[in-house]
């Protein structure tokens, strides 16, 4: 469709582009951010109401909701990205595409005939690369409206060989015509039949953007499950006790909203609130790393106002926050600048301290007042 509205109008001057990831910014290499931090920076960059180019929206956790929403109103799926992972600029675990329907690529390597005077071909015959060599996968009859029929024929005319490019049984080659195998079609259908042929096969698009010889077959991915990414020690030890609230209850917390915090706390010397045996016992203020924390957990050397030298924590992801916790920590603040240039903040905090007279919707409205 959007090929047909380009090739019909001559011009593409309603897109829109949706830009997803910031790799990096005026020389800064962001790659290793995480995936969160680079988003709330691409976000800073583009005014949120220009038609052109917007920011692609992102959802955090409820991904089952999500997945079912999309798959009632028609969408194709959904894509799953891991809000702590850096770019690694190829295919990894932590970036996933979530499907609502079966679709694949499949190389045309011919089609046959129509009975119909008004229809150019009945159907496409297919195939995929399978180690290194053309497989034949079956044929697909539906999904295609007349101009993307009339599209497909006139690409067809140029393109016919004598034989085909891989092979077809003889009922399904009787009386087809075979072209040059360059071109691509995505298709959506049931499933592989045991002969490892298209089920309920449906025609969706060309793929001009995708190469004949990448198109192979898409297996699932077995997602593992992660092992923890740090150990938690006397998880039953309640650090809350009115709210009776564990250390392994607060460990898990900080693992989930981890993502979400290390655009703000990573990168950054960070002063904790420690309370080892829990909120009813003695809790103090570090700022300063004594060598208790582990390899997680990482410090830098700043000088004080009165010249003397002190070695500052900071961490750079959720290891290092739940080796924190580990040790205690309940609260992480960091500072306003990063450990790269300590001397040139890059943003101001303004902590909201109200009376115990107002209700919290006050709060809320001073946050958007500030803001």
């Amino acid at each position: 469709a959007l090929q047909q509205a380009i090739k019909t109008e001559g011009k593409a001057g309603g897109l829109t582009l949706f830009a997803f990831d910031l790799l990096s910014l005026e020389g800064e290499d962001l790659t290793p951010r995480p995936n969160i931090e680079r988003k709330e920076r691409l976000a800073a960059l583009l005014p949120a109401d220009d038609p052109i180019i917007r920011v692609s929206d992102h959802v955090i956790g409820a991904g089952e909701k999500l997945f079912d929403a999309m798959c009632r109103s028609g969408q194709e799926g959904i894509i799953s990205k891991r809000a702590d992972a850096p770019w690694r600029g190829e295919r990894t675990s932590a970036w996933l595409k979530v499907k609502c329907t079966r679709r694949q690529e499949f190389v045309i390597i011919g089609w046959s005939a129509s009975e119909a005077k008004s229809r150019r071909f009945r159907s496409l015959l297919l195939a995929q690369y399978r180690d290194g060599k053309l497989a034949y996968a079956g044929k697909v009859g539906t999904g295609f409206d007349h101009d993307a029929i009339d599209m497909l024929a006139d690409l067809f005319a140029s393109r016919a060989q004598k034989t085909p490019a891989a092979p077809v049984p003889r009922p399904e080659a009787r009386g087809a015509h075979w072209i040059t195998p360059d071109l691509v079609a995505e298709i959506a259908f049931a499933e592989f039949t045991a002969d490892d042929l298209l089920r309920h096969a449906s025609f969706v698009a060309l793929r001009s953007d995708k190469k004949a010889e990448e198109v192979v077959r898409e297996e699932p991915v077995q997602v593992e499950t992660e092992a923890p990414l740090f150990r938690i020690t006397n998880r039953d030890r309640v650090i809350f006790p009115e709210a009776k609230v564990t250390k392994g209850d607060l460990a898990d917390y900080y693992q989930q909203v981890g993502a979400l915090m290390l655009p703000w706390a990573a990168g950054r010397p960070l002063s904790l609130v420690r309370c080892p045996q829990g909120r009813a016992k003695q809790c103090f203020f570090q700022k300063h790393d004594a060598g208790s924390f582990g390899d997680h957990v990482h410090h830098i050397p700043i000088a004080e106002k009165d010249g003397q030298v002190e070695d500052y924590l900071y961490v750079e992801d959720i290891a290092g926050l739940l080796a924190c916790v580990q040790m205690g920590t309940i609260e992480f603040h960091g500072w306003g600048s990063r450990i790269e240039d300590i001397e040139k903040p890059d943003r101001m905090i303004f902590d909201l301290d109200p009376d115990v007279g107002l209700d919290f919707a006050d709060v809320r409205k001073a946050a958007h007042d500030i803001r």
